[in-house]
């Protein structure tokens, strides 16, 4: 019965060393409270090890995919990092099919053949570990010719196929990939019925989210830099990306509500730096911040907002962000996509300027108690714990 210790090989999309929160990262964590877990890093790729050789990490990064030091360390109790001893080609502007997947191969052949090693150097029985697979379509396509666990997971977190790195071979190699797993798990109902299509072992497991920090029984002192905007607040807190979020409906917003106060917290990518927001009055721009000091700028935002585009890449986008609004009991407005709608009576739905100024006003109207302390206990609820016992809950899982 898999409930029991069987190891696990997360291959992951990030660098542990990185020590960003991502999905593959957090799930290896608590895995690893359980039963012993292997994460693997990304293979160094040659675009990037020319781009950042002159650096002390891209130094670092090529000792490790030479094999010079040690490749697998421990990272924590029952949880060890794998770098994999290998340099992959950069293949993804390859235009010939037949030459992409050739290549492909064999970066997967020297990419197993590491990860082999460390698993070996564990003690692990063969065929009695599970992979975790987060994404790795290229290379997942490869795992059990050349890994053979005991059972092959597919994770699926993102609509990466319509991302542009991946969108030339991986709208073509992903449904192979996911085809050739035993079981995929995906984190929104829209991306288990895409995966679907290809494999009907595909379920939602949810997305977790870090929430400890976010009390919204705390009393936060307002932050010197939105203590001066006055209210109402109508405040986004992410990364400020035209890709995903909808530059034009921000400005007609801003034109459209003079009074309203908008405020965007976080890192701009160069579409939003040269955006008319910023000559717009009533719009103002905190930059990026520490995770540590999100809870307090939520805290002292009115309404808080997720203005999506609606495209190939958000349809199906978890925002944990909505989670963290929520979490501090503020009322939250966001672009009505598919993947929205499991927040749903929490978060109030929209598209298009007139909605989004009606359902503001109606977020700006005083929150009834017995709704704030639903929505704070539904965001609550969303923990990487209760992600692991939605896999364990899967029959069909358990019966592989």
């Amino acid at each position: 019965m898999l409930r029991s210790n069987n190891p696990y090989v997360v291959i992951a999309q990030q660098e542990w060393a990185l020590n960003l929160g991502s999905n593959a990262r957090n799930i290896a964590l608590e895995l690893s409270k359980t039963r012993p877990v292997l994460y693997v890093n990304p293979s160094l790729d040659l675009k990037t090890l020319l781009k950042e050789i002159k650096s002390a990490n891209g130094r670092r990064r090529l000792k490790s995919a030479l094999g010079i030091g040690r490749n697998t360390v421990m990272a924590g109790n029952n949880l060890w990092v794998h770098t994999p001893a290998t340099i992959g080609l950069s293949i993804n502007w390859l235009k010939s099919k037949h030459l992409f997947d050739y290549i492909s191969k064999l970066n997967a052949i020297f990419f197993f053949s590491s990860l082999t090693k460390a698993i070996r150097s564990l003690g692990w029985k063969e065929k009695n570990y599970i992979v975790f697979n987060d994404s790795q379509m290229f290379t997942g396509k490869y795992l059990k010719k050349y890994l053979d666990p005991k059972l092959s997971i597919y994770y699926i977190r993102d609509n990466l196929v319509q991302h542009p790195y991946f969108k030339k071979h991986g709208a073509r190699v992903e449904p192979q990939t996911i085809n050739n797993a035993d079981v995929i798990f995906a984190n929104s109902a829209y991306l288990a019925d895409y995966a679907k299509h290809y494999n009907a072992k595909s379920y939602d497991i949810g997305q977790g989210c870090e929430l400890e920090m976010y009390d919204a029984t705390k009393q936060y002192p307002a932050p010197h830099d939105i203590a001066a905007i006055p209210h109402p607040r109508i405040g986004y807190a992410g990364f400020l990306t035209a890709e995903r979020l909808d530059i034009n409906l921000l400005e007609s917003l801003a034109q459209k509500q003079p009074l309203w106060q908008w405020v965007l917290i976080g890192p701009e990518e160069i579409m939003f730096k040269q955006s008319r927001l910023h000559q717009m009055k009533n719009i103002h721009f905190l930059g990026a911040k520490k995770g540590s000091e999100l809870p307090a700028y939520i805290q002292h935002i009115d309404v808080c907002i997720n203005p999506q585009l609606i495209n190939e890449l958000t349809v199906g986008n978890y925002p944990r962000k909505i989670d963290e609004y929520l979490a501090m009991g503020k009322p939250a407005v966001a672009t009505d996509t598919p993947a929205m709608q499991m927040f749903l009576p929490h978060v109030k739905l929209a598209v298009g300027t007139s909605q989004y100024v009606s359902v503001i006003g109606e977020a700006l109207m005083p929150q009834p108690i017995a709704e704030k302390e639903a929505a704070i206990a539904f965001a609550k609820s969303h923990t990487w714990q209760a992600c692991i016992e939605k896999i364990y809950n899967k029959k069909t899982f358990l019966d592989v």
